[in-house]
């Protein structure tokens, strides 16, 4: 994905570059106890991680509808219940299913 944002279109590099971004803080925070014992990145830079990818999702989310017409994510997938309310949605055990439950 990196590799091909240079290519994609050039009104659509900015926001491509920071879902890439966004992706990236999103593999760094998984594994951010490793960053940091590791020694590959200082605790102070690791304690920014969590704004960041807050700060990113606050800067895409205008675009959110488009970016899911544009990767093919369907009206459906947006309106499955556990989209909309997901501690709703798991409230009860519901074993995946949506039967018995108002939403």
């Amino acid at each position: 994905f990196g590799k091909t944002l240079d290519r994609a279109d050039p009104e659509l590099q900015p926001v491509l570059k920071k879902l890439h971004h966004l992706y990236q803080i999103n593999v760094i925070k998984k594994d951010l106890g490793y960053f940091t014992t590791s020694g590959l990145m200082s605790t102070g830079t690791g304690a920014k991680v969590g704004k960041a990818a807050a700060d990113l999702c606050r800067e895409v989310a205008p675009q959110a509808l488009a970016l899911c017409d544009a990767f093919g994510i369907s009206d459906e997938m947006l309106n499955a219940p556990i989209a909309r309310d997901w501690i709703k949605y798991n409230s009860v055990d519901n074993k995946g299913e949506v039967e018995g439950v108002e939403f």
